[in-house]
């Protein structure tokens, strides 16, 4: 296969595929896919949703800061976050310093069909605004990026395959 000389990031708006581009992504550069929400879930015995709940956003987002940190020790790995990585100072010089981060872009409206019967997602459940939200952490996005991939006319094969690209040119990832 090849080697992967640090951690790449997938980061973006909820409902843009960072989870099963992801896993795709790792697959085909034989490497670890560690999803930042499921790792969180698996440690805490409950999903983010919940944690929500109990703990409000600020506990969320702690617990998130905290997995996080835990998941890029593990790699170097494509690790997928949580649409919310982004919201503490913390997370956003952690994805700029430890790794590579690909911020994973869709129209609104992709986002949004792909997303709107999960309810169990946090700030849907809340009934947050959707767009107001974007607006707030499309900056922040754009602050740690360091790669963008427009995946709205793309398939998980095709995306990963524009990432896997970027990582090649950029001596990232290196090819037996």
């Amino acid at each position: 296969m090849g080697v992967l000389k640090q951690n790449v990031f997938l980061v973006g708006y909820m409902g843009v595929g960072k989870t099963t581009v992801a896993r795709r992504l790792a697959r085909d550069l034989g490497v670890a896919a560690i999803d930042v929400d499921a790792y969180l879930q698996r440690k805490h015995g409950r999903d983010a949703n919940r944690l929500f709940k109990q703990r409000g956003e600020a506990g969320l987002r702690r617990a998130e800061a905290k997995a996080l940190a835990e998941c890029a020790a593990l790699g170097p790995a494509v690790i997928s976050c949580g649409e919310g990585i982004v919201a503490l100072p913390e997370n956003r010089e952690l994805l700029k310093t430890q790794g590579f981060a690909v911020l994973l872009e869709s129209s609104m409206e992709g986002s949004l069909s792909r997303i709107k019967s999960m309810r169990t997602r946090p700030l849907l459940a809340q009934g947050c605004d959707t767009q107001a939200l974007w607006d707030e952490r499309k900056p922040l996005y754009d602050e740690v990026a360091q790669a963008h991939v427009d995946v709205s006319n793309k398939g998980t094969a095709a995306a990963a395959a524009a990432i896997a690209g970027e990582l090649k040119r950029r001596g990232i990832y290196v090819s037996d």
